[in-house]
């Protein structure tokens, strides 16, 4: 199966802005039962579902006074909103207990799943909130397009394996191919094929600073914000479908999705509709605590710059 290219229907096109960021949300939020409450996670400033438009519930792993700050250090933020967030996921506790058992008809995460270690477990803990029938969305960065380019796309196996191992910060293998084999993408096109080989590409960071960081997180359980896995719209098709397959996801896939309206060239849309309250056993158990976040200043800037540009986070 491969990606969806959007076609723009003659109903929406007369409701709806169809480009730019304005375009981008109208569509991911045409796709979801907006009418109710919904779950965005991790929307720092730029809210894919925005109030006061819609009843929507943020959460992010950070609280306020951190966001703010945070905001206030990053350029990319200048003149956005900032929401405010209506309850932390605290890292070590589930999800709903955080929410305090609220159950939504949707959810939605922009360009977040790529940053986590367990993103099955991450994402069970979100449908754990969704109600049966509900949709969660989900935008990722396309690894053809991105400073991913050099990488390898994640596996089904590795998925499966991390379900099961239950990381609960970036593993030195997940820092080590991030900062080892992406590359300094300073805007121009991504263009599969047409790319220099990997030796004549700019870097971030060294092998050897690459390693410093990978032993850094495993010696100091220091949690690095990393590209922990990479996609794209095929691959996300085999290893979902697998998933569901197997028993370990009760969802139906509906996409992926390019092309639609507003969105730049680099990432992709995928919507997961919940078909039951089952959860695989080993998926259950509660994540172990985990220390603060921290970023890579060279990759943070780079990717705010490009998120600006594109109008996502």
């Amino acid at each position: 199966m491969t990606a969806t290219t959007f076609a723009i229907s003659p109903s929406l096109a007369a409701e709806a802005p169809m480009s730019g960021p304005a375009g981008r949300r109208a569509f991911v939020v045409s796709h979801l039962p907006a009418d109710r409450c919904g779950l965005e996670v991790a929307p720092y400033f730029n809210a894919m579902v925005e109030r006061p438009k819609h009843d929507v519930f943020y959460v992010d792993y950070i609280d306020n006074d951190e966001i703010q700050r945070k905001a206030a250090d990053n350029p990319g933020s200048v003149g956005q909103n900032v929401p405010w967030i209506d309850a932390v996921w605290v890292p070590g506790k589930r999800l709903a207990e955080c929410v305090g058992g609220r159950r939504f008809a949707y959810a939605v995460a922009s360009h977040v799943m790529e940053h986590v270690p367990n993103p099955l477990g991450w994402l069970h803990e979100i449908l754990e909130c969704v109600e049966v029938g509900g949709r969660v969305a989900i935008v990722l960065p396309t690894r053809t397009r991105t400073m991913d380019y050099y990488r390898q796309d994640t596996t089904f196996g590795q998925v499966v394996g991390w379900s099961i191992e239950k990381p609960a910060l970036p593993t030195p293998t997940q820092v080590m191919d991030f900062l080892s084999q992406s590359f300094f993408h300073q805007g121009e096109p991504v263009v599969e094929g047409k790319m220099p080989p990997f030796t004549a590409a700019p870097r971030h960071y060294s092998d050897s600073e690459a390693l410093h960081f990978a032993k850094m997180v495993w010696n100091d359980r220091h949690y690095l914000d990393v590209h922990c896995t990479t996609w794209t719209p095929e691959s996300f098709t085999e290893i979902f479908g697998r998933l569901r397959e197997v028993g370990l996801l009760d969802c139906d896939i509906i996409g992926p999705f390019t092309g639609y309206p507003g969105a730049p060239d680099n990432e992709f849309l995928a919507f997961l509709e919940k078909r039951s309250d089952d959860r695989p056993a080993h998926i259950a158990a509660p994540q172990k605590s985990v220390p603060p976040v921290s970023l890579l200043p060279k990759v943070q800037r780079e990717a705010t710059r490009l998120a600006r540009q594109a109008g996502w986070r």
